[in-house]
């Protein structure tokens, strides 16, 4: 079978397990463990009292894995749309994709949430360096080139909660990421959507007391 959309699969990276541990999705090598879709805090953690009074920026590092024994992505795009939070004072998500080398294939490794990684090694596959890119609906479309099957490449988000944050739950951004597959004797465009999740009360800008 040519690929499909559930051949397109997002991972943690480094040591992170899933929603409880996600402060651990760092860089490094592909994780074991599958990112669920539009799960609370799939992806980022709370934003505290105190992160948004004085403002904060963390940082992730997500893998997107072709797991096709048989067909490689090809023209691999990335993309950010539907993103919703507060109309003043909200959050703001960014990204960049980096391309795995070595073996076994790793990204770069940050150190904690909040160390910003090297954007000189935000790569494509054509070695072109890839800034941040800013949301919006639908953000800059960052394109990868070619995925093997069987391979992956990593995605950086970048959160950034301005001081004095406004409060606003069931927020959400959606990660799309367009290929091409090859089915005698045609081409066939894939689209896997991946919603990063914070419902409810299980992300929210807490008030703090002063």
């Amino acid at each position: 079978m040519p690929l499909s959309s559930l051949d397109i699969v997002f991972y943690y990276t480094g040591a992170a397990t899933g929603p409880s541990d996600n402060t651990l999705s760092l860089g490094g090598t592909i994780s074991a463990y599958t990112i669920p879709d539009a799960t609370a805090n799939n992806v980022f953690d709370d934003v505290t009292g105190d992160e948004s009074a004085s403002g904060d920026t963390e940082y992730r590092a997500i893998a997107v894995k072709d797991t096709n024994s048989s067909y490689d992505m090809l023209n691999t795009k990335v993309w950010i749309e539907g993103y919703t939070r507060a109309t003043s004072g909200a959050d703001t998500i960014y990204f960049a994709l980096e391309n795995p080398g070595g073996s076994p294939a790793s990204i770069q490794t940050i150190e904690n949430e909040s160390t910003a990684p090297d954007e000189n090694k935000f790569t494509v596959k054509t070695g072109a360096t890839v800034s941040w890119t800013e949301e919006g609906s639908p953000s800059s479309t960052l394109e990868f080139g070619t995925v093997n099957a069987g391979e992956w490449f990593g995605i950086w988000l970048k959160r950034v909660v301005p001081a004095d944050a406004s409060a606003y739950s069931n927020r959400s951004v959606t990660i799309k990421v367009q290929c091409e597959t090859t089915a005698s004797p045609f081409r066939h465009t894939v689209i896997k959507e991946y919603v990063v999740n914070w419902a409810g009360k299980n992300f929210y800008v807490i008030s703090r007391d002063v």
